[in-house]
């Protein structure tokens, strides 16, 4: 698998030429590290307030129907996920006025998926989960000390062509081993991106190739309350869990970690 890095104009005016190129790139597969796509200083917020509202509130666990509120999570191999991970995952929904001005910042992103799948651009942004697909905006943080997400393969559709993944940390000074990784066949090379990539980067990539995070720092004592390790967004369109034959899930690939 390529990795190819570029700026934030020359990747917007790829995808948007008007040819087939950057999806039949993204297919080969070939992963995009856009630099710069965020000013830095406005990423670090967004992982600062989430480590402080999982500081100061409970976390919890809500099916992903109308009544869902945002919550945090401290996953941590749970025997019914679909994919086994430990992180501290934070989960905020378009439809709540409150986060409004999250989802602005983000609008870009959106659009872009939007446009690659022959959606107008502000599909899925006001929908709720009896609609049947949602936006949501994922904030996880892999704590030093093993936090970890299995190798797996996400759900492929017009809703996700592309995963894009924003970093919010960085490699060598929040923490020193593990991180993202991705590989094009099964048990292929793992390409490990992280050491390529700075705060307000993204990473642009197919979600049915193999991915996964490899434990960050795990001789270290594993503790999510501390603002270090490795921190990453992702603007998503996800399918509810109400009943629908057009959602699927995460599929884990191998045995995962303990």
């Amino acid at each position: 698998m390529r990795v190819t890095k570029i700026s934030r104009q020359e990747f917007l005016d790829l995808v948007c030429s008007g040819t087939n190129e950057f999806m039949d790139r993204i297919d080969e597969p070939e992963a995009f590290v856009v630099r710069s796509f965020y000013e830095p200083n406005r990423i670090r917020e967004f992982r600062d307030a989430a480590f402080q509202a999982g500081l100061t509130s409970e976390a919890s666990w809500h099916p992903l129907h109308n009544d869902c509120p945002d919550y945090h999570r401290l996953h941590d191999n749970y025997p019914k996920a679909h994919v086994k991970q430990k992180m501290h995952a934070f989960y905020y929904h378009s439809w709540y006025a409150q986060n409004r001005k999250k989802f602005e910042f983000f609008s870009d992103i959106f659009k872009i998926k939007n446009f690659l799948a022959g959606f107008s651009e502000s599909e899925f942004l006001s929908n709720i989960p009896s609609d049947g697909f949602i936006a949501r905006i994922n904030i996880h943080h892999y704590p030093r000390g093993g936090g970890y997400q299995a190798e797996h393969i996400d759900p492929v559709g017009k809703h996700a062509q592309i995963q894009t993944l924003v970093a919010a940390s960085e490699f060598g000074d929040d923490y020193a081993t593990g991180g993202v990784f991705a590989r094009s066949i099964a048990g292929g090379a793992k390409i490990y991106v992280d050491p390529h990539m700075k705060p307000g980067d993204m990473l642009v990539m197919s979600p049915g190739i193999h991915h996964g995070v490899d434990p960050v720092d795990p001789v270290q004592p594993y503790e999510w309350r501390t603002n270090d390790g490795r921190w990453m967004i992702l603007p998503l369109i996800v399918g509810s869990d109400y009943p629908n034959p057009e959602v699927t899930k995460p599929v884990q690939v191998g045995a995962g970690t303990k």
